[in-house]
C-alpha cells in the first residue's frame, strides 16, 4: 500500500476514533479565555489605571449588544454572554477594586430571567456614569480535507468587541477586543 494511502487512512481512523467539535458555537473555554483577555485590557487602560477603591463609585450599565455575526443568536444568548463576561468572577474582582459596579436595562434583566440566568453581581439601571455597547462578529472560512468538492472542514472566527463611553462627556474611555476561532470536521453541511 503506498505511503500516501497509509497516511489517509490512519488519518481517517485517528478522526472517526477521535470526533472533532460538531459545533461551532462559541464553548466554555472559549469564554474562560476571552474573560481573561478582556480583563488584562480593560485593567491595563488609562480608564482603569486612574482608578482605585476610593474613587468615585463608576456605574456601568450595558446599553448595547450587537450580533453582527453569521450565527442567527438569539437575543437572550447575546446579553448572556456579554453578562457571562462581565460577572466573571476575575472582571469582577477587577471592578470591585477599581469601585465600579455593572447595571442592566430591566427590561433586559426580565428577559435573562425568563431564560433562567440571573446574575446577582448586578444592579438594576440607576443614574450611569457610563454606558458599555458590546458587538459579536464573526467570520466563516470552509473547506475540505481531502480536495473534495463537498465542505468537510469549517472553521468560525468570532470577535467579540467591547467599548465604554463616558456619559457625561460622551468620550470613549476604553475599547477592547477578543478574537475566538472554533473549528469543526466531517459534513458541514448539517
Amino acid at each position: 500500500m503506498p505511503a500516501a494511502a497509509m497516511l489517509l487512512l490512519s488519518v481517517a481512523g485517528g478522526c472517526a476514533s477521535t470526533p472533532g467539535p460538531r459545533t461551532t458555537r462559541l464553548a466554555d473555554a472559549d469564554l474562560t479565555q476571552a474573560v481573561l483577555t478582556i480583563r488584562d485590557q480593560l485593567a491595563g487602560s488609562a480608564f482603569l489605571t486612574s482608578r482605585d477603591a476610593g474613587s468615585p463609585e463608576a456605574r456601568l450599565v450595558v446599553r448595547r449588544v450587537e450580533n453582527l455575526s453569521t450565527d442567527r443568536i438569539p437575543e437572550a444568548e447575546q446579553w448572556s454572554l456579554v453578562s457571562r463576561v462581565l460577572a466573571a468572577e476575575g472582571m469582577q474582582d477587577l471592578l470591585r477594586s477599581k469601585n465600579i459596579t455593572v447595571q442592566l436595562p430591566p427590561e433586559k434583566v426580565r428577559l435573562l430571567e425568563r431564560g433562567g440566568l440571573t446574575f446577582g453581581e448586578f444592579q438594576q439601571e440607576s443614574w450611569p456614569t457610563h454606558l458599555l455597547e458590546a458587538q459579536i462578529a464573526s467570520a466563516t472560512r470552509a473547506g475540505s480535507l481531502t480536495g473534495g468538492r463537498d465542505a468537510d472542514i469549517r472553521k468560525e472566527y468570532y470577535l467579540l468587541s467591547f467599548a465604554v463611553e463616558e456619559v457625561q462627556s460622551r468620550a470613549l474611555v476604553w475599547q477592547g477586543t477578543t478574537e475566538v476561532a472554533r473549528e469543526v470536521w466531517g459534513s458541514v453541511l448539517d
